[in-house]
């Protein structure tokens, strides 16, 4: 017998006893024993001496999805679903060999905002970096990620090479001609944008965004503020 053969069988025979153990508990429970829980369920009619309720988070579906895709911060996927997003587009880009490109956008300098300003200015300034990727990709087909502390992903569907420089160095200027608005101080940041490019850097998702990341860092240690495809 083979290993995915035991390990059906063993599926099998859980699923069996968890069934038996339910259909046990529901055959020893007589009309009476259902009417003493409901008893003991009841709530406790209260008095002016009883202790206030705990009052209980309700999390609606919109709240829900929030917290499983979307970064804390920045209105973008987070980390982990992006990644999963990426993955599937990869599948779809190597089934019918259409181009597809990523770029890893990093901000030197956003941790600093906390220390010279407050960590309120550093929250916005992730989010105001967070809304002008989205603004500068195509919303119904671009997907925009962080990264990290300073880095986002962008991924760049049915896009080849050269089209991810145009988007590249778009992003680049955007963020070199506008600035974050705190109280009275203005606050700019550089993008240095690192682009990555399928199949010519890779051929998963992990290989791409590694080669985006390189490419981003070569970028800001020439000084920053601008693009760099990572070396074939």
């Amino acid at each position: 017998m083979s290993h995915q053969d035991r390990y059906e069988e063993a599926v099998i025979k859980d699923n069996l006893f968890h069934r038996r153990l339910s259909d046990l508990r529901n055959s020893s429970l007589t009309q009476e024993h259902i009417a003493a829980i409901a008893e003991l369920n009841r709530p406790a009619e209260r008095t002016m001496f009883s202790q206030p309720e705990e009052q209980k988070t309700i999390l609606s579906h919109e709240d829900v999805e929030r917290i499983a895709y979307y970064d804390d911060l920045a209105p973008v996927y987070n980390f982990k679903y992006f990644m999963r997003k990426l993955d599937r587009e990869m599948r779809r880009s190597k089934r019918y060999n259409r181009p597809l490109s990523v770029l890893c956008v990093a901000f030197q300098g956003i941790n600093n905002i906390g220390r010279d300003h407050s960590s309120i200015a550093q929250d916005n300034a992730v989010y105001w970096v967070g809304e002008h990727l989205l603004t500068s990709t195509r919303m119904d087909v671009d997907m925009v990620g962080r990264f990290g502390d300073e880095r986002f992903l962008v991924v760049l569907p049915e896009t080849p090479g050269s089209g991810a420089t145009i988007v590249a160095e778009r992003m680049r200027k955007k963020f070199e001609d506008n600035c974050i608005q705190h109280q009275w101080h203005k606050i700019f940041v550089q993008a240095s944008v690192g682009i990555a490019y399928f199949p010519g850097h890779g051929t998963n998702a992990q290989e791409l965004v590694a080669k985006a990341d390189l490419a981003a860092e070569l970028v800001q240690a020439r000084g920053g503020n601008g693009t760099a495809f990572c070396p074939e």
